[in-house]
Parts: structure tokens; C-alpha cells; sequence
């Protein structure tokens, strides 16, 4: 599998550039206003801009790990 910006795909490099989590919190945090802001959109650009299953959610916490 190819690598995107060091990163397991461009979505999880995208959360962490836009959310820059530090710690668990900020992880959650982050997944949470994804959920909600995609909650309710069937379908539209939105939707197939953003692929919440796409994106790596254990190496961002690992990453996290590694910084401790």
C-alpha cells in the first residue's frame, strides 16, 4: 500500500493537519465533529469528499503514543 505525506492515506494525513491532535482527547474530539458534521448526508459532494472509513484512526493514536 502507498503511503500519502507519510501517512496511511490522505485522509488520515488530512485529520492530522487540520485537527493536529496532541492527545487522546483531541483524537476524539476530532472524530466527533466528523461524524457529526457527515451525520444525515446521504449523499453529495460532502459525502464523497470525506470517507470517515478511510481514515486510519489507530496510527493517528499510535502517533500520539510515539510522541509521549
Amino acid at each position: 500500500m502507498s503511503k500519502y505525506n507519510g501517512w496511511a492515506n490522505r485522509e488520515t494525513w488530512l485529520v492530522n493537519l487540520w485537527f493536529n491532535p496532541e492527545t487522546q482527547d483531541d483524537l476524539d474530539f476530532a472524530r466527533a465533529e466528523l461524524e457529526t458534521a457527515l451525520e444525515g448526508i446521504d449523499n453529495g459532494c460532502l459525502r464523497d469528499m470525506v470517507d470517515l472509513n478511510a481514515i486510519d484512526w489507530a496510527e493517528l493514536a499510535a502517533t500520539l503514543e510515539a510522541d509521549a
